[in-house]
């Protein structure tokens, strides 16, 4: 062997050792790397856990708060405690435990309690609990009780009359309903445990997951290796004392593996690339770990940043905006056209995120299935900028059309979006502001303390729990006005909503303009449609009067209402007493699809009116394709029409119009003797308004409101 063969073998030998060695301290590194990245993101998700726990606490004491004054306003309840009439507290709690199970199976009990603690009644007749407790805290305090093999979580509220103390209530709910929503939007696995040492056999795990008791049982199994649990989250009893300890179970491996298959991929790429080319070793290395760090921060269907990426770039603390949106049915979408089409449609969404996130100098990710981020340091964006940023992105995205198949299919999807501003969390509170939204059928909503207006928050909350139990308790009450021929006598009556609210044991009316925009936000509105038909129209299924009910256009697209509707039409003799109403108030987007819907009402025999005419929608064409059987001249153009020339002008020409299709007209506000004979002057066929009757409420009683 010559010297320069030996010196080649020694050279290269010696490259070899030395790209080994640098590969091992490299993998060594990574490993460390990742390691440090896995622990990062246990404390996130661990922070996460807590954040949404102390919010679905707070939310749960308001809910039973508001339930305990509901009993507590109840007539003569506090009058049958002082008298001690158990069976009329029977009678009364067993019918609100069992109403509160049908909508929260976790409610486990109602407890009411002397004043010095002592349990006078309970639902469940467990009386041998909790008297210890009470007479050591009279103050209104609440928090978790070790229940025998259960954890609960306990509001209770003082019974005050006259200024006196003679007593407490209480509401129990199961730790089961807590947790539960906890993995319900996080992905992790909880329990409770009665105590957070892991080193004995004393350890004693409640309502907890499988795998957190097999993770105790096998915890030096390899199964369990990647699986990190946290059990250092104290739950309070009402001295503020630890009963119990949230367990917290995150399984890793998935992150774990993917790392170590990148490590494992990397290091053999990189034997390869030296063998070949021993020269550039420095430079080969250098572009691999940027390679394994690129791989390990995007996603590999859409090549966005993935989740690790976020959690990266939201541990700087220097992002102020998170926009959190969501493909609307994205799951019904995946089922009816398969996987794949599923994909392309992810693919080409997250094409979308992506121009937006560059025109807008923002960050985008996708974090899970169906889930994008944009992300902005930009601390010039106010709140303002922001509405119309998420307008433009709704826009944007709503307009896209995304073909697929074979056959080239044209597919549009709209989201729900979620944003917070300038917080610590910026992402769960973006995904409680996306939950809402969904809630709320809203294309989107901000968390940002500087968007809440606590005020009308709080009202718009009272309202919503007062639509929820008034459709609970039907309290929905149809109040009734009459409608008069020229003679003045009564044909017919409109159907108007109302609720009927108590407030400190006084009967309280609300008028839709309180309740019926916050019904149609949260959606409630469907349930409070279908309660008023029914009340309605089954009240006149017997009378000979005409009963006449209001729909909004969009009420003729939901399957729901329309389904109670021809349902109880299908009850009427003569169908023909029911007129069918089709008010502005959202307006008419799709006057063809209206069209199609009124002919197959027709069908039905029911009548059709269109309100408000004179004003938004209903033009002269409109009337001609649709052929009402009356039209309702706008009140605007009745109530000045004694001194307003130009209202006389109107009503003379809708009138003479409608006398040559042959429909009836009907005048809303008709409020004096003078408008009544002026209007016969004109033609019109039927009157409504003051001078004929206020609403009444026929079905509880003749009263006048």
């Amino acid at each position: 062997m010559t010297i320069q063969n030996r010196i080649k073998i020694q050279t290269l030998v010696l490259s070899m050792l030395v790209l080994f060695t640098a590969w091992g301290f490299g993998y060594i590194y990574l490993t460390n790397e990742f390691k440090k990245s896995s622990d990062k993101q246990f404390e996130i998700v661990l922070k996460s856990a807590y954040n949404m726990l102390e919010f679905e606490l707070k939310q749960e004491k308001e809910n039973l708060k508001y339930k305990l004054d509901e009993i507590l306003n109840f007539n003569g309840f506090k009058e049958a405690i002082i008298s001690k009439d158990y069976k009329k507290i029977d009678i009364y709690l067993n019918k609100v435990y069992l109403n509160m199970l049908t909508s929260n199976k976790f409610v486990e009990n109602i407890i009411i309690y002397s004043n010095d603690g002592k349990i006078l009644y309970s639902v469940n007749q467990n009386k041998k609990e909790l008297n210890h407790q009470v007479k050591q805290n009279k103050e209104i305090v609440d928090g978790f009780i070790i229940n025998g093999s259960n954890v609960t979580y306990r509001v209770k509220k003082m019974i005050i009359d006259k200024g006196n103390n003679i007593g407490f209530i209480e509401i129990s709910i199961s730790a089961k309903k807590i947790i539960r929503n906890l993995n319900l939007y996080l992905d992790i696995k909880t329990g409770i445990a009665l105590d957070n040492k892991v080193s004995n056999d004393q350890l004693k795990l409640l309502d907890t997951s499988d795998i957190l008791k097999y993770y105790f049982e096998f915890n030096k199994s390899e199964d369990f290796r990647f699986f990190k649990v946290d059990m250092q989250k104290e739950l309070l009893d009402y001295s503020k004392k630890s009963v119990a300890y949230l367990v917290i179970g995150y399984d890793m491996s998935d992150i774990i593996n993917e790392n170590q298959n990148f490590i494992y991929k990397m290091f053999w790429i990189g034997v390869f690339v030296v063998i070949l080319i021993i020269i550039i070793v420095y430079f080969g290395f250098r572009t691999l770990l940027k390679y394994t760090t690129i791989q390990s921060f995007t996603d590999k269907l859409t090549n966005l940043n993935n989740r690790d990426s976020l959690n990266n770039d939201l541990s700087f603390d220097n992002s102020n905006i998170l926009i959190l949106s969501n493909i609307k049915e994205f799951s019904l979408l995946n089922q009816y056209y398969g996987l794949e089409v599923a994909n392309e449609v992810l693919k080409q969404i997250a094409t979308g995120f992506e121009k937006f996130a560059i025109a807008h100098n923002m960050k985008a990710y996708r974090i899970s299935a169906d889930e994008y981020v944009l992300l902005s340091n930009d601390n010039r964006l106010g709140v303002v900028e922001c509405g119309d940023i998420l307008e433009e992105l709704n826009d944007k995205i709503s307009s896209m059309e995304i073909i697929v198949g074979e056959n080239n299919e044209t597919l549009r999807v709209e989201i729900y979006s979620g944003v917070s501003f300038n917080g610590k969390l910026l992402l769960e509170e973006a995904q409680v502001a996306l939950r809402e939204a969904k809630v709320k059928s809203l294309p989107y909503l901000a968390y940002a303390k500087n968007l809440d207006n606590k005020v009308d928050t709080k009202n718009i909350l009272d309202i919503k729990k007062i639509i929820k139990h008034a459709i609970e308790n039907k309290n929905v009450i149809p109040f009734f006005q009459p409608i008069t021929n020229q003679y003045g006598e009564f044909i017919k009556y409109e159907a108007l909503v109302r609720i009927l609210n108590f407030e400190n044991g006084n009967e309280k009316i609300l008028y839709p303009d309180q309740f019926l925009p916050i019904a149609i936000r949260s959606g409630l509105y469907v349930d409070l449609a279908k309660e008023m038909l029914f009340q309605s129209l089954t009240f006149f299924k017997d009378r000979d009067e005409k009963i006449s009910v209001n729909f909004l256009p969009n009420d003729f697209y939901n399957h729901e209402i329309m389904d109670r509707f021809i349902g109880l039409v299908q009850l009427y003799k003569y169908p023909e007493r029911i007129v069918v109403e089709i008010t502005e108030q959202e307006g008419v987007g799709d006057f063809d699809r209206l069209f199609k819907i009124v002919r197959k009402l027709r069908k039905l025999g029911v009548m059709i009116a269109i309100d408000d005419f004179g004003s938004g929608y209903a033009n002269y064409v409109h009337i001609l394709q649709i052929k009402p059987d009356y039209l309702k001249i706008d009140g605007s153009l009745i109530k000045n029409i004694l001194h307003d020339e130009d209202s006389q002008i109107l009503v003379k020409s809708i009138t003479r119009f409608a006398g040559y299709m042959k429909i009836k007209t009907v005048a809303e506000y008709v409020e004096n003797e003078d408008i009544f004979e002026l209007l016969k002057t004109y033609g019109v066929d039927e009157f409504q308004g003051y001078y004929f009757g206020r609403p009444l409420n026929l079905i509880l009683g003749p009263n006048i409101f």
